[in-house]
């Protein structure tokens, strides 16, 4: 099957304090590919912008990872503005690209504030000054909300990953028939500490035959948008079943999805990131999860499903909300025939001498999100046979 596949995705929401001023400057988006390609176009996004975009120019060529180019750039046709709140899809060229190769994406933005993207892991960005759109050597400008970023990951025990704004979605045009992955998740999957190995393995056991995309957003929810209480407005997003659509229904190479969210509708509530009257029902909790699966097997899609990690020891957790996972993570596996396979996270992470909590050496500084070794349980207990099919 010949057809556009996605080599590179992120799920926007607002940047918040991780934006990006109003000066001429290039974003170089540096990617590995796992499938091959003959032809690159690029979606670009302006939904949650504040400021209408000038653009200068979209090029993408070969590179290697640091993004210093290493061949010819090719220009991507785009609109020289981008609206607030628009979103579209880039001319495609010519750029020939094997399983494994760098490159990378550059936009020229002349004017406009970058308030809409995510922080990623999978992929280097860099700003550049001026259109460098076409320059051989990378040299990233320094940024203040850098610095406050890492000072908030030292503070919070929380890691922040790079802020990528505009780019939503790289493609290529594939010959091979390859497909997509999509990992439909939180910040415990949008941190990338499991999703990379995972990478790893799917592209070892199947070469060239899939992406893994990582459309998961911090503190994201399946029943609610990010509560208007919570001081960075809209950081998390809105909620799993609003952004369904948008985020993997309209991508016709999606064949399966990892479905890993939940934990954050019994964390928030009572908190700085929710009021106590957000508190979800435990039943439309279980079957907010069964219907985003439904929807997406409508659609072809295979979904694994997952329970809710062991969250015990996490800052916003307490013992009536670590009682109501358990009794969710009862109902999701009562209910695994709605998904087409089930990961029980909580299983292969918990601490067998105490219930409710995940293993101390499987997470950070904070109690909650994964760490390196935790990631690597995770991915190496995925069973692959499931995307044989």
């Amino acid at each position: 099957m010949k057809q556009w596949v996605q080599c590179w995705g992120q799920a926007h929401a607002p940047l918040s304090a991780f934006s990006f001023d109003d000066r001429c400057r290039t974003v170089r988006l540096v990617m590995k590919t796992t499938i091959s390609g003959t032809a690159v176009r690029v979606r670009l996004s302006n939904e949650y912008g504040k400021t209408d975009l000038l653009l200068g120019g979209v090029s993408a060529a070969r590179c290697d990872e640091h993004g210093n180019l290493t061949g010819d750039s090719v220009d991507l046709f785009a609109p020289e503005k981008l609206k607030k709140g628009e979103r579209v899809i880039t001319g495609a060229a010519k750029l020939q690209l094997c399983a494994g190769d760098f490159f990378c994406v550059s936009v020229c933005v002349r004017s406009g504030r970058l308030t809409s993207g995510n922080l990623m892991s999978d992929a280097h960005c860099l700003l550049l000054a001026g259109d460098r759109r076409h320059s051989i050597f990378a040299q990233s400008l320094p940024r203040f909300n850098d610095r406050v970023r890492h000072a908030a990951t030292g503070l919070l025990s929380i890691p922040l990953q790079t802020p990528v704004p505009l780019v939503e979605t790289v493609e290529l045009f594939n010959e091979t028939g390859a497909r997509s992955i999509v990992v439909f998740g939180d910040s415990l999957s949008q941190q990338g500490f499991w999703v990379a190995p995972f990478t790893a393995r799917i592209s070892a056991a199947f070469p060239g035959r899939f992406s893994v995309i990582n459309r998961s957003i911090m503190g994201n929810r399946v029943l609610r948008d990010a509560s208007p209480v919570f001081p960075l407005k809209g950081f998390y997003g809105v909620s799993a079943k609003a952004r369904l659509a948008r985020d993997v229904l309209q991508y016709g190479d999606v064949s399966h999805v990892i479905l890993m969210l939940g934990a954050n509708d019994l964390l928030h509530y009572a908190t700085i990131s929710g009021r106590p009257n957000e508190r979800p029902s435990l039943a439309a909790l279980a079957d907010g999860l069964f219907a985003l699966s439904r929807e997406m097997q409508k659609s072809g899609i295979r979904v694994m499903g997952s329970t809710l990690v062991n969250f015990r020891d996490g800052v916003d957790a307490t013992q009536e909300k670590s009682d109501l996972c358990d009794l969710v993570n009862t109902l999701i596996r009562a209910g695994a025939h709605h998904f087409d396979a089930l990961f029980d996270l909580a299983a292969v992470t918990g601490d067998p001498d105490r219930p409710q909590h995940t293993r101390a050496d499987f997470v950070g500084g904070d109690k909650l999100h994964f760490n390196a070794a935790g990631g690597e349980a995770i991915a190496q207990a995925m069973e692959l046979t499931f995307f044989e099919k």
